[in-house]
Protein backbone atom coordinates (compact mmCIF):
# COMPACT_ATOMS: atom_id res chain seq x y z
CA UNK A 1 0.00 0.00 0.00
CA UNK A 2 1.08 3.58 -0.57
CA UNK A 3 -0.04 4.41 2.95
CA UNK A 4 2.71 3.95 5.50
CA UNK A 5 1.83 1.63 8.36
CA UNK A 6 -0.87 -0.33 6.49
CA UNK A 7 -1.31 -3.90 7.75
CA UNK A 8 -2.14 -6.53 5.14
CA UNK A 9 -4.06 -9.74 5.80
CA UNK A 10 -5.42 -12.21 3.23
CA UNK A 11 -7.65 -15.24 3.04
CA UNK A 12 -8.34 -17.76 0.29
CA UNK A 13 -11.30 -20.12 0.27
CA UNK A 14 -11.04 -23.70 -0.93
CA UNK A 15 -11.71 -23.73 -4.67
CA UNK A 16 -13.26 -26.58 -6.66
CA UNK A 17 -10.64 -28.05 -8.95
CA UNK A 18 -7.75 -27.29 -6.60
CA UNK A 19 -6.11 -29.73 -4.23
CA UNK A 20 -5.13 -26.87 -1.87
CA UNK A 21 -7.23 -26.42 1.24
CA UNK A 22 -8.44 -22.97 2.37
CA UNK A 23 -5.68 -20.74 3.71
CA UNK A 24 -5.00 -17.32 5.19
CA UNK A 25 -2.07 -15.22 6.26
CA UNK A 26 -0.33 -11.86 6.10
CA UNK A 27 1.63 -10.22 3.30
CA UNK A 28 2.73 -12.54 0.52
CA UNK A 29 0.69 -15.79 0.15
CA UNK A 30 3.73 -17.67 -1.24
CA UNK A 31 1.60 -20.70 -2.20
CA UNK A 32 2.04 -23.47 -4.73
CA UNK A 33 -1.40 -23.84 -6.28
CA UNK A 34 -2.33 -27.13 -7.91
CA UNK A 35 -5.02 -27.15 -10.60
CA UNK A 36 -6.34 -30.70 -10.93
CA UNK A 37 -8.61 -29.95 -13.91
CA UNK A 38 -7.97 -29.50 -17.63
CA UNK A 39 -9.12 -25.85 -17.71
CA UNK A 40 -7.81 -22.52 -16.33
CA UNK A 41 -9.33 -21.61 -12.94
CA UNK A 42 -9.42 -18.23 -11.18
CA UNK A 43 -8.32 -18.15 -7.55
CA UNK A 44 -9.38 -15.17 -5.45
CA UNK A 45 -7.36 -13.84 -2.53
CA UNK A 46 -9.40 -11.50 -0.30
CA UNK A 47 -7.05 -8.82 1.09
CA UNK A 48 -7.95 -6.78 4.16
CA UNK A 49 -5.90 -3.58 4.53
CA UNK A 50 -6.01 -1.52 7.74
CA UNK A 51 -4.35 1.67 8.90
CA UNK A 52 -5.29 4.37 11.40
CA UNK A 53 -8.59 2.72 12.29
CA UNK A 54 -9.68 2.52 8.65
CA UNK A 55 -9.92 -0.73 6.69
CA UNK A 56 -10.57 -1.75 3.12
CA UNK A 57 -11.09 -5.04 1.30
CA UNK A 58 -9.74 -5.80 -2.16
CA UNK A 59 -9.61 -8.96 -4.20
CA UNK A 60 -6.50 -10.23 -5.95
CA UNK A 61 -7.41 -12.77 -8.64
CA UNK A 62 -4.83 -15.09 -10.19
CA UNK A 63 -5.57 -17.48 -13.05
CA UNK A 64 -3.99 -20.89 -12.56
CA UNK A 65 -3.59 -22.74 -15.85
CA UNK A 66 -3.64 -26.55 -15.85
CA UNK A 67 -0.69 -28.78 -16.64
CA UNK A 68 -1.41 -30.08 -20.17
CA UNK A 69 -1.66 -33.87 -20.29
CA UNK A 70 -2.07 -36.39 -23.07
CA UNK A 71 -5.52 -37.93 -23.23
CA UNK A 72 -4.36 -40.26 -26.01
CA UNK A 73 -2.82 -43.57 -24.80
CA UNK A 74 0.73 -43.55 -23.45
CA UNK A 75 1.20 -47.21 -24.39
CA UNK A 76 -0.36 -47.81 -27.79
CA UNK A 77 -0.50 -51.38 -29.09
CA UNK A 78 2.58 -53.28 -30.25
CA UNK A 79 3.59 -53.12 -33.89
CA UNK A 80 5.66 -55.40 -36.09
CA UNK A 81 9.02 -54.32 -37.45
CA UNK A 82 8.92 -52.54 -40.81
CA UNK A 83 5.29 -51.45 -40.40
CA UNK A 84 4.05 -47.89 -40.07
CA UNK A 85 3.56 -46.54 -36.54
CA UNK A 86 0.90 -43.82 -36.49
CA UNK A 87 0.08 -41.84 -33.34
CA UNK A 88 -2.26 -38.86 -32.98
CA UNK A 89 -1.76 -36.93 -29.71
CA UNK A 90 -4.77 -35.41 -27.97
CA UNK A 91 -5.31 -33.40 -24.79
CA UNK A 92 -8.40 -32.30 -22.90
CA UNK A 93 -6.81 -28.88 -22.41
CA UNK A 94 -7.94 -26.60 -25.23
CA UNK A 95 -5.17 -25.10 -27.35
CA UNK A 96 -2.48 -27.60 -26.44
CA UNK A 97 0.39 -27.85 -28.92
CA UNK A 98 2.53 -30.95 -29.31
CA UNK A 99 6.13 -31.67 -30.23
CA UNK A 100 8.03 -34.94 -29.92
CA UNK A 101 11.54 -36.36 -30.03
CA UNK A 102 12.82 -39.92 -30.37
CA UNK A 103 16.41 -40.87 -29.64
CA UNK A 104 18.39 -43.42 -31.62
CA UNK A 105 17.84 -46.84 -30.03
CA UNK A 106 20.07 -49.92 -30.15
CA UNK A 107 18.37 -52.57 -32.29
CA UNK A 108 16.25 -50.02 -34.20
CA UNK A 109 17.84 -48.99 -37.51
CA UNK A 110 16.04 -45.64 -37.69
CA UNK A 111 18.17 -42.60 -36.74
CA UNK A 112 16.99 -40.17 -34.06
CA UNK A 113 13.98 -38.13 -35.10
CA UNK A 114 11.66 -35.33 -33.96
CA UNK A 115 8.58 -33.51 -35.09
CA UNK A 116 5.35 -31.74 -34.21
CA UNK A 117 1.87 -33.11 -33.58
CA UNK A 118 1.45 -36.71 -34.76
CA UNK A 119 3.93 -39.49 -35.49
CA UNK A 120 4.10 -41.47 -38.73
CA UNK A 121 7.23 -43.62 -38.83
CA UNK A 122 8.15 -47.06 -40.14
CA UNK A 123 10.29 -48.53 -37.36
CA UNK A 124 12.70 -51.35 -38.19
CA UNK A 125 13.74 -53.79 -35.46
CA UNK A 126 16.99 -55.48 -36.50
CA UNK A 127 17.16 -57.73 -33.43
CA UNK A 128 15.39 -60.96 -32.53
CA UNK A 129 13.61 -59.52 -29.47
CA UNK A 130 10.87 -56.92 -28.89
CA UNK A 131 12.23 -53.40 -28.34
CA UNK A 132 10.45 -50.53 -26.55
CA UNK A 133 10.71 -47.24 -28.44
CA UNK A 134 10.10 -44.06 -26.43
CA UNK A 135 8.77 -40.84 -27.87
CA UNK A 136 9.17 -37.85 -25.53
CA UNK A 137 6.21 -35.52 -26.03
CA UNK A 138 6.34 -31.86 -24.99
CA UNK A 139 2.90 -30.31 -24.44
CA UNK A 140 2.37 -26.56 -24.19
CA UNK A 141 -0.85 -24.76 -23.31
CA UNK A 142 -1.54 -21.31 -21.81
CA UNK A 143 2.17 -20.80 -21.23
CA UNK A 144 2.52 -24.05 -19.27
CA UNK A 145 4.73 -26.93 -20.45
CA UNK A 146 4.76 -30.62 -19.59
CA UNK A 147 6.58 -33.70 -20.92
CA UNK A 148 5.21 -37.24 -21.18
CA UNK A 149 6.53 -40.44 -22.71
CA UNK A 150 4.69 -42.48 -25.33
CA UNK A 151 6.16 -45.98 -25.56
CA UNK A 152 5.51 -48.42 -28.41
CA UNK A 153 6.91 -51.96 -28.55
CA UNK A 154 8.32 -52.98 -31.92
CA UNK A 155 8.26 -56.75 -32.34
CA UNK A 156 10.87 -58.37 -34.62
CA UNK A 157 10.02 -60.17 -37.83
CA UNK A 158 10.75 -63.83 -36.99
CA UNK A 159 13.46 -65.38 -39.13
CA UNK A 160 14.89 -68.88 -39.44
CA UNK A 161 18.13 -69.42 -37.55
CA UNK A 162 18.33 -72.98 -38.90
CA UNK A 163 20.04 -73.40 -42.27
CA UNK A 164 18.11 -72.57 -45.41
CA UNK A 165 20.39 -74.78 -47.53
CA UNK A 166 20.41 -78.23 -45.89
CA UNK A 167 22.59 -80.96 -47.41
CA UNK A 168 21.42 -82.82 -50.49
CA UNK A 169 19.67 -86.18 -50.00
CA UNK A 170 19.25 -89.21 -52.19
CA UNK A 171 15.93 -90.05 -53.83
CA UNK A 172 13.62 -92.26 -51.76
CA UNK A 173 15.30 -91.30 -48.47
CA UNK A 174 13.69 -89.39 -45.60
CA UNK A 175 14.21 -85.62 -45.52
CA UNK A 176 13.97 -84.17 -42.01
CA UNK A 177 14.36 -80.54 -41.05
CA UNK A 178 13.95 -78.91 -37.63
CA UNK A 179 13.18 -75.19 -37.96
CA UNK A 180 14.54 -72.84 -35.30
CA UNK A 181 14.33 -69.10 -34.71
CA UNK A 182 16.06 -66.77 -32.27
CA UNK A 183 12.70 -65.13 -31.56
CA UNK A 184 11.01 -66.93 -28.63
CA UNK A 185 7.52 -68.29 -29.28
CA UNK A 186 7.91 -68.45 -33.05
CA UNK A 187 5.49 -70.83 -34.77
CA UNK A 188 6.30 -72.48 -38.06
CA UNK A 189 4.16 -73.53 -41.01
CA UNK A 190 5.46 -74.86 -44.31
CA UNK A 191 4.17 -75.79 -47.73
CA UNK A 192 5.74 -77.69 -50.60
CA UNK A 193 4.46 -77.34 -54.09
CA UNK A 194 4.36 -80.19 -56.54
CA UNK A 195 7.72 -80.23 -58.33
CA UNK A 196 8.39 -81.55 -61.82
CA UNK A 197 10.40 -84.76 -61.52
CA UNK A 198 9.30 -85.36 -57.90
CA UNK A 199 6.44 -87.85 -57.56
CA UNK A 200 5.24 -86.54 -54.18
CA UNK A 201 2.07 -84.36 -54.23
CA UNK A 202 1.99 -80.90 -52.60
CA UNK A 203 1.85 -80.80 -48.78
CA UNK A 204 0.96 -78.39 -45.96
CA UNK A 205 2.12 -78.71 -42.33
CA UNK A 206 2.23 -76.59 -39.19
CA UNK A 207 4.43 -76.91 -36.10
CA UNK A 208 5.38 -74.67 -33.17
CA UNK A 209 8.23 -74.17 -30.76
CA UNK A 210 7.99 -72.37 -27.41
Amino acid sequence: SNIVGTTVNWSRAAVAGFSNIAASGTGNPNETLINTTTDPINVTYVYTLAVGGCSNIQNVVVTVNPTPLLSSPLNPGDICSNTLFVYTPTSLTTGTTFSWARAAIAGISNPASSGNNGISETLINTSSSPIAVTYVYTLTANGCTNTQNVVVTVNPLPALSSTQTPPAICSNTLFTYTPTSLTPGTSFAWTRAAVAGISNPCLLYTSRIG
